[in-house]
């Protein structure tokens, strides 16, 4: 009876802190993942499943440590956090004896990533930049959120955001497919790193008033939710400029992707007339423009998996 309560309570702190992964990310990630891969396989990479495999743990594992670290430094700002469509979990409020077992795991999921990270570099499977890209990621990752640098709390946060999930993502997957980074990756990085921004913009929104009443001091906080919509709308506009003339003239269906991206655009300014009055005005234009992001990752990564097929 004992072994099979302790079993019961085991499982149930284990379901307890799955809950804290958001799999809206997680898609993100792989679609993010997957953009690197393809385009790499494009432009005459090689692919090995069992290397995509790898190369995806490291993504994944690295994902989900910040997932339960940002979790854990910033409980004490969810407790008072409105409900939104693409928020947190709320799960280390609700429960707060599982915070420490949520920072083991946030650690855990570190290690995996550096370890597989490592052994794909030492193994000869991928470059030693796999390995320095993991590590930076990681790391910024944990200064994300946690004391004593939070970058979240610094004006940095957005600055973070946008290199992890717009350079180091697709840059995992470029590397593991063509072995190396060169500047084809770097130039379509550019406007990813724009989306990220415009995406911890709009995680942001909702959470204004939250998050200056524990002086955390976000750029939406500094600059207001109408001054960081318009923002929002002068980003996405610059990566589609980016796209537009970084593709012109080339015959190879590309132009596409300036059309993929006018729906991000297209959502930011739906901000411009929006009433963003309270968290959850701002919540409804958050959502559209997240919403937007992750659909123009799937139509670009749709397009780059087609002109491998055909």
């Amino acid at each position: 009876m004992a072994a099979q309560t302790e079993r019961m309570r085991i499982m149930y702190s284990l379901r307890t802190l799955a809950r804290v992964i958001r799999p809206h990310i997680v898609a993100g990630g792989f679609l993010g993942y997957l953009l690197g891969a393809l385009l790499a396989l494009n432009l005459g990479g090689g692919f090995n499943p069992v290397h995509f495999a790898l190369g995806y743990v490291v993504v994944l594992a690295g994902d989900l440590s910040t997932h339960y670290s940002n979790d854990y430094f910033d409980v004490e700002i969810d407790i008072d956090s409105p409900p939104k469509a693409f928020g947190r979990s709320n799960v280390l409020v609700e429960h707060p004896r599982a915070r420490p077992a949520a920072l083991g795991t946030a650690v855990f999921f570190s290690a995996v990533a550096l370890t597989v990270a490592a052994f794909m570099v030492f193994s000869g499977v991928s470059a030693p930049t796999l390995l320095w890209v993991t590590a930076s990621a990681g790391a910024l990752g944990w200064m994300y959120s946690s004391p004593p640098a939070r970058l979240n709390a610094r004006c940095l946060g957005e600055v973070t955001i946008a290199v992890g999930t717009g350079f180091a993502v697709p840059a995992v997957g470029y590397i593991v497919a063509a072995g190396a980074l060169d500047d084809t990756l770097l130039l379509v990085s550019a406007p990813l790193m724009l989306y990220g921004f415009v995406l911890s913009l709009n995680l942001e929104l909702p959470d204004m008033e939250v998050d200056s009443s524990h002086g955390k001091r976000t750029l939406v906080v500094t600059l207001g939710r109408r001054r960081a919509a318009l923002l929002a709308v002068l980003v996405t506009a610059a990566a589609s400029m980016i796209f537009t003339v970084s593709l012109a003239g080339r015959g190879d269906g590309s132009w596409l992707v300036p059309l993929f991206s006018l729906a991000p655009l297209a959502a930011a300014l739906s901000g411009v007339t929006a009433s963003l009055d309270d968290p959850v005005d701002a919540d409804r234009l958050s959502a559209r423009i997240i919403v937007a992001l992750f659909l123009f990752l799937l139509a670009f990564d749709g397009y780059l998996l087609y002109n491998l097929l055909v």
